[in-house]
């Protein structure tokens, strides 16, 4: 999934457990949404992402945070293979922690899409 405002997709959503983090991120086609944006969330049903200058304690590509947007790709797993630099130790866990849903994504027809 592409984020194509990052700031509203991020409030937009809840979070598994409270965070406060700094995304730095990358957006060659959709540059508004290039730059720092401070996450805030309480864990329960209210988040907060607005644009910051504080230093970033993630750096990733817009797809990282769509990908993990849903809760099953994980933000961990995602640093483990490259695209999510971890600036501040323990942001990237704690962070993908909180992006967790109660229930895995599905989709009862697969990734199958019919053509007619």
């Amino acid at each position: 999934m592409r984020l194509v405002d990052v700031g509203r997709a991020l409030t937009g959503r809840s979070y598994a457990v409270p965070l406060d983090v700094v995304l730095e991120v990358r957006d060659a086609f959709c540059p508004w949404n290039a730059g720092r944006h401070r996450l805030r969330g309480d864990g329960e049903s209210v988040a907060v992402c607005e644009p910051t200058t504080a230093p970033a304690d993630l750096r990733l590509d817009v797809a990282e945070p769509g990908a993990a947007f849903l809760g099953g790709t994980t933000l961990a797993a995602l640093g483990a293979a490259g695209p999510v630099e971890e600036l501040r130790p323990g942001a990237l866990a704690w962070t993908s922690a909180a992006f967790r849903g109660d229930r895995e994504p599905w989709y009862p027809g697969g990734w199958a899409i019919p053509l007619y």
